[in-house]
């Protein structure tokens, strides 16, 4: 190991050798041996020392203290003082330079040893911080959002630039400042003041999260939209010991809102041309089934999927356009076919259109109808309706709903006790249900065994849909949940990632939770935990 290089500054020249000799012999460089403060710091860029060994008492025009307060100043060196006095004015002065030791002539050169270390390791530990803190700085200078800290008093600590920028209020203004003098909040529609978020992230000891429609009053008076956050800094004991405030101004959110409306109004604009367009053609494909009476089947079918769209105008949302684009292309280029070729057609060829149209339609409407309950799940809108459910039947008929999703390949065991009646919201179970089971099918498509058991428990019942399909890769397992995301060994499987959204946000309204196994190559297995009572009576099933 390397031992230190050590800068010598005393004035006594046997004491100052006599020093040299000691460190040497410990295994320390000494770098230089001099008798002046102003020598010390005029050789230190040349060759600069890890430590400097100071005798307080020097001759010339500056003595040791001021000459250890300039080296910290310039070049950031810890200095241990040499001295044989230990009155009190003096140490009071050398306090104020912030050394790393003091030895008390005359001293043993184990003393010396230790001191040094001490020293040394000191100054790395001051040099680590430093470090971290100027990293840390760095980091919040450098982030998007607006950025301010706390002491456990509010007192202001730091603000970043953004912070700066929005509150109109400069850092070394801010510093020391209570933040209720400069982050002031009201509320956009009833214009009375909002608590301040730090103030209850310190009082709780939790993230705080404003409410929607808030306004910041920046230091010219100015009002801005603003989404922000609160959270408590604490040590590894828990300790508090401040707060941090994360906000940033939603104005260009909030465009971003705007334009969506507009474009979801002229998308439904656009679907409502289109389904009357359909209409036209479909009510001309009658007169043209009529004459063809084997096709009445297929007739029925076309009227079907026109109630459906027709449902879909007044239940479309939002959503990418291109998830539109292709459905609809579809549409409208099988029924231009029939309606321009229809002479020359076989039946064959019509019932492809027929299919065509009808397979765009449903994958139109299932889309929406996921989007508005992922929007109502967002917003809090969805509504937890428990009632008595015979669980046996319920499962049987979703079964039988995704059926024909089922090939060759597939066997289904279902394993559900003859009687399961149990409180629970019916149509999220099915939900829940459906989705599962139709994932096992996705995802399974060389066949193998679709398990699905009910084990019903006094407080709980137990839904397992279990498949023996492609599986799903460990590191996309933790993001399953999340909408629009799909495991990256899905291949061209067809979805848009909000299957499983809808299971989770039905689980939750149950105040039950989701389990999932799964090994790629051997398959998957969900198991949902859901709370029940015996009767809607029993407040216990109630969120």
């Amino acid at each position: 190991m390397v031992k230190a290089k050590i800068l010598v500054v005393e004035d006594e020249r046997v004491v100052a050798l006599s020093i040299q000799n000691r460190l040497e012999s410990l295994g320390y460089t000494v770098t230089a041996n001099v008798i002046s403060a102003e020598a010390a710091i005029a050789g230190i860029p040349q060759n600069p020392p890890d430590l400097v060994l100071m005798d307080i008492r020097l001759k010339g025009k500056i003595d040791g203290i001021e000459a250890a307060a300039q080296m910290r100043q310039q070049f950031q060196l810890p200095v241990v003082y040499l001295t044989a006095y230990n009155d009190e004015e003096t140490l009071e002065r050398a306090k104020f330079t912030e050394p790393y030791g003091y030895l008390l002539k005359p001293f043993e050169s184990k003393d010396l040893s230790t001191t040094i270390e001490v020293a040394l390791y000191k100054h790395k530990m001051e040099q680590q911080l430093r470090e971290r803190e100027q990293w840390l700085a760095t980091t919040l200078k450098s982030i998007g959002d607006a950025v301010i800290t706390t002491d456990p008093q509010r007192a202001i600590t730091f603000m970043n630039p953004v912070a700066e920028a929005l509150t109109k209020w400069t850092q070394q203004d801010a510093l020391g400042q209570d933040l209720n003098q400069i982050f002031l909040t009201i509320n956009e529609t009833t214009r009375e003041a909002i608590p301040n978020p730090v103030t209850v992230s310190l009082q709780t000891g939790k993230t705080v999260t404003i409410e929607n429609h808030t306004l910041l009053i920046d230091k010219e008076g100015e009002e801005i939209p603003i989404d922000d956050s609160a959270a408590p800094i604490k040590n590894d004991s828990e300790q508090i010991l401040g707060a941090v405030l994360v906000f940033h101004d939603v104005i260009e959110q909030r465009q971003i809102q705007a334009l969506l409306k507009r474009t979801n109004a002229d998308l439904e604009q656009r679907v409502a041309e289109s389904t009357a367009q359909l209409r036209q053609q479909n009510q001309q494909l009658e007169a043209e089934i009529a004459r063809r009476q084997q096709l009445e089947e297929e007739l029925r079918v076309a009227l079907a999927r026109e109630r459906e769209l027709s449902q879909l105008k007044s239940r479309i949302v939002a959503t990418v356009s291109h998830e539109y684009r292709t459905p609809l292309t579809t549409i409208l280029s099988s029924t231009e076919m029939l309606q321009r070729y229809s002479d020359r057609l076989t039946p064959e060829k019509k019932q492809t259109h027929f299919q065509r149209v009808k397979q765009s339609v449903e994958h139109l409407t299932n889309l929406v109808n996921d989007m508005i309950f992922i929007e109502q799940a967002e917003t809090q809108a969805l509504e937890f309706n428990p009632t008595l459910v015979n669980v046996e039947e319920l499962v049987g008929e979703v079964i039988e709903a995704v059926r024909p999703k089922f090939t060759e390949k597939h066997r289904l065991n279902r394993i559900c006790p003859s009687e399961c009646d149990r409180v629970l919201d019916g149509n999220l179970l099915r939900l829940i249900l459906d989705n599962l089971l139709s994932n096992a099918i996705k995802y399974s498509p060389e066949g193998g065994l679709i398990e699905v058991e009910i084990s019903p428990q006094a407080q709980e019942i137990r839904l397992r849909v279990s498949d023996e399909g492609i599986g799903i890769p460990p590191d996309d397992q933790g993001k399953l949940f999340k909408a629009f995301y799909r495991a990256s060994n899905i291949g061209i499987t067809p979805g848009v990632g909000l299957g499983l959204v809808i299971v989770k946000e039905c689980v939750e309204l149950h105040q039950g939770r989701v389990e999932v196994e799964s090994e790629v190559g051997a398959g998957t297995t969900f198991t949902i935990i859901l709370p029940v009572a015996e009767s809607v009576e029993d407040e216990r099933v109630l969120p």
